[in-house]
């Protein structure tokens, strides 16, 4: 399975950020617009348990699929399991670190797989890799402008 980490610092409180990040609007806002991000389905606020139903745009074409909250511990974490979708497998770490006075670290951690079949040949590991840094690097910088 590969893997893919990466981390943002914010000036704002753990309570705070991880406030923004379980709502579910929020989400769309920080995500990049050229993935076409859309929930079919969703909670208002993420919590164990929650189903996100949603449609992505990728490689030419929109793609169905399903996550779960299968871990919820306000504020430092949630983990969040592809139940269906475009790979073979998906988990999301969202991590919250709280750094002292009004600092914190968000580390972002996935595991996958791509896909099988003749979709593999075209969402390989390494354009999953340049997708993910892509996608986090804007999702990074939208936090900043908001918390920093």
């Amino acid at each position: 399975m590969a893997s893919f980490e990466t981390s943002v610092q914010l000036s704002t409180t753990a309570e705070e950020i991880f406030d923004f990040l379980i709502d579910t609007e929020n989400i769309l806002k920080i995500s990049p617009p050229d993935t076409g991000l859309a929930f079919t389905n969703k909670p208002d606020k993420l919590h164990q348990g929650a189903i996100l139903d949603f449609q992505i745009q990728g490689f030419g074409q929109v793609q169905q699929g399903s996550h779960e909250i299968i871990e919820f511990n306000s504020p430092e974490l949630y983990i969040e399991k592809q139940i269906t979708g475009p790979l073979k497998s998906y988990l999301h770490e969202h991590h919250v670190v709280a750094n002292g006075d009004n600092q914190v670290t968000v580390i972002d951690r996935l595991e996958f797989e791509p896909p099988g079949g003749l979709l593999g040949f075209l969402i390989t590991e390494s354009k999953l890799l340049e997708l993910f840094d892509e996608g986090f690097f804007h999702r990074h910088n939208a936090l900043k402008a908001i918390f920093n």
